[in-house]
């Protein structure tokens, strides 16, 4: 069982996309990362566990999944293909074509099809931890 901080991204980019432009992006700070496939049964549903080095992987293989001093540890990519996703929302901001813009809040349903989920479970929370906040921005930025 993984245990860990839980972030989940909606994103209508395929994986097949957007993974190797993720895995690309973050090795251009951590150059040694190590990507260890985990075995799903299930099609279009992908797990990956990630390390930024071997030392990282060998403390995560004698310690388990936890962050280190410095807020760094391995952590875990689940993906999976979602055919109908239906969410009750209070819209409070708009984006569109990269504009933002604050609105009066409103209750909404968000009907979305053939899009993907993608979660991270981070060894930290990233509000304390710039690993973990590097990690989850370029998740968002590769899903944009």
């Amino acid at each position: 069982m993984v245990t860990g901080n839980d972030y989940t991204l909606i994103s209508n980019k395929e994986f097949r996309e957007f993974f190797p432009a993720f895995v690309e992006h973050l090795k251009r700070h951590d150059a040694q990362l190590i990507v260890e496939d985990v075995e799903i049964a299930e099609e279009e549903l992908y797990e990956y566990l990630l390390a930024k080095d071997q030392k990282t992987y060998d403390e995560y293989q004698e310690n388990g999944y936890a962050a280190n001093e410095r807020g760094e540890g391995c952590f875990v990519l689940l993906a999976r293909r979602i055919d109908r996703l239906e969410y009750n929302v209070e819209v409070t901001t708009k984006i569109e074509d990269d504009v933002e813009e604050a609105i009066d809040p409103y209750s909404s349903v968000l009907l979305l099809r053939n899009t993907w989920s993608y979660t991270l479970i981070l060894p930290a929370v990233i509000e304390d931890s710039e690993y973990c906040q590097r990690i989850y921005d370029t998740a968002v930025e590769m899903l944009r």
